[in-house]
């Protein structure tokens, strides 16, 4: 005897038949769940025994785990743990100031061309520096801002 289709009831003769998701299906009786594009059996999804698309394949989702009292106890004392930690960190910090950027060999290198530049505005607002620039205009040599500083 021949088996029912999953999808319409109707009987499915061998020369039609897919068995697929222990069940059998007229070709055309196998396709998405969704959008009913045909499916094959190397483009199937099955989910609960039904046959999707890879675009229509439901996202399995993660539940959350529940608030059980030890998962309670747990959180809570990994936050403490965290505030001792913190803390120590604090206050083997404290008084030592504070950089949030650390100092590498770039940082130190901008550090320095910043305070050159400011001083060269510092010498431009005390018009010290107009004169120099005039001479260095005329001039081929080139003057560091160090330069600058043992002029002034």
């Amino acid at each position: 005897m021949n088996p029912q289709c999953a999808r319409c009831g109707k009987i499915v003769y061998p020369t039609e038949k897919v068995s697929c998701l222990d069940k059998n299906w007229h070709k055309g009786c196998f396709h998405c769940e969704v959008c009913k594009m045909t499916l094959n059996m190397k483009n199937y999804k099955g989910y609960d025994k039904k046959p999707y698309c890879n675009a229509h394949y439901p996202k399995t989702s993660f539940t959350i785990v529940t608030d059980t009292p030890e998962n309670l106890r747990l959180r809570q004392q990994s936050e403490l743990q965290s505030q001792v930690k913190y803390k120590k960190d604090f206050e083997e910090s404290k008084g030592r100031g504070f950089s949030p950027v650390s100092d590498t060999r770039e940082m130190q290198r901008l550090r320095r061309t910043q305070e050159q530049i400011s001083n060269l505005m510092r010498l431009f607002e005390e018009e010290l520096l107009l004169p120099l620039i005039v001479c260095m205009q005329t001039d081929t040599q080139l003057v560091t801002p160090e330069d600058l500083l043992t002029l002034r």
